[in-house]
């Protein structure tokens, strides 16, 4: 990870709960995905990309405890990889696209707000 993704990492990882939901770290991912807008000024000329964003979200399901293989991960096709890996994240973003999936934004900024 570069100098810039390790610091969203450790933003995020910090701000989030270590009780979070499945639902709502997928959420937080989709948002992420669709807009940056959420996350603080100093991330604002952060270059988050997709493959960046897989990387953060499969560290931080590892440490944050979240199941392998959940249930609703199909709700986001997403029930191919463990959470722990980057092409399950991968997929979850895919999901916008694939399956119409809008990201609740409010959950998200309160997620990390």
């Amino acid at each position: 990870m570069d100098y810039n993704t390790k610091e969203l990492f450790h933003y995020l990882n910090k701000v989030i709960s270590d009780n979070v939901a499945y639902e709502e770290l997928s959420n937080l991912c989709l948002s992420l995905f669709c807009t940056c807008n959420i996350l603080p000024e100093r991330f604002e000329k952060t270059i988050i990309n997709k493959e960046k964003l897989a990387i953060i979200f499969s560290k931080i399901a590892k440490e944050k405890n979240i199941i392998s293989y959940p249930p609703n991960a199909s709700y986001y096709g997403a029930s191919f990889h463990d959470t722990h890996s980057e092409g399950h994240w991968l997929e979850v973003m895919a999901s916008v696209l694939k399956l119409a999936r809008e990201p609740n934004i409010e959950e998200a900024i309160n997620l990390v707000g």
